[in-house]
Formats: C-alpha cells, sequence, structure tokens
C-alpha cells in the first residue's frame, strides 16, 4: 500500500486533530507515543502530533498500522514546509516539551530523551475552521 505525503497544511491540521482524538479513544498508536522523536505543535488548536503520523493524507491509527511502510525521513522533508524545529535549549522548546510529557503522562508514556518539537514558522496565518 502506498501512503501520499500531505500537501497541505490544511491536511497536517486535520491529521494532528485526528492523532489527538484517537489518543482520547485509547487507541493503539498510544502504545507507540515514547516512540516518536519529532513533535509539531500547532498553537492555535493547542495540538501536537508526531511527524510519521501527520504527514501522510488521510491518516488514522488503523491507515498508521504501527508505522508500517513509513518514514519520518519523508515526512520530515515535507513538514519543513511549514514549520521549523526549535532549538532545544530554547525558553519556548523547554515549554512545549512539558506541556508534551503531560500529556503523554496522560497514558502512562514518556518522550523520548531525544524527542524535538517543531513549531510553524513565522508568518503562517492558520485559519481554524
Amino acid at each position: 500500500m502506498d501512503y501520499e505525503l500531505v500537501t497541505s497544511l490544511d491536511e497536517v491540521v486535520q491529521n494532528i486533530k485526528q492523532f489527538n482524538s484517537d489518543l482520547s479513544e485509547e487507541l493503539d498508536v498510544i502504545s507507540q507515543l515514547s516512540q516518536f522523536k519529532h513533535w509539531y505543535f500547532i498553537p492555535q488548536i493547542n495540538l501536537f502530533g508526531p511527524s510519521k503520523y501527520i504527514g501522510y493524507k488521510d491518516m488514522n491509527t488503523s491507515r498508521y498500522n504501527r508505522g508500517r511502510s513509513k518514514t519520518g525521513v519523508d515526512t520530515e522533508k515535507e513538514l519543513k514546509t511549514w514549520f521549523i524545529k526549535l532549538s532545544r535549549d530554547s525558553e519556548n522548546s523547554k515549554k512545549l516539551m512539558t506541556e508534551l510529557e503531560a500529556i503523554l503522562a496522560c497514558h502512562n508514556k514518556k518522550t523520548r530523551t531525544n524527542a524535538h518539537i517543531h513549531i510553524l514558522k513565522n508568518g503562517i496565518n492558520l485559519k481554524i475552521e
């Protein structure tokens, strides 16, 4: 099965919403939370999502299939269109990492020690419906 990469920020937003919905429904993706390295944050909706999940079109937990046939390398390249990686030492990164750690802790999971936070690039205006 081929998976297409996202081509618009709207698709990324939908995937992040779906990821968080899957978490709230206690779906299988919870078992993989500690494996994700690159996390993306959109302040307008106050949600995080991992690269390997949000970087493919129309993603959900069953399509994600524990990451089989997917690579974070491809999704990282695509997501750079809209996001920048924060320095791990920056105040914003530390604040967001603390928020992410709290979310994962609700599912008895921890972030990877080498996890990174990515945020929308300056100037990207997101209209949330």
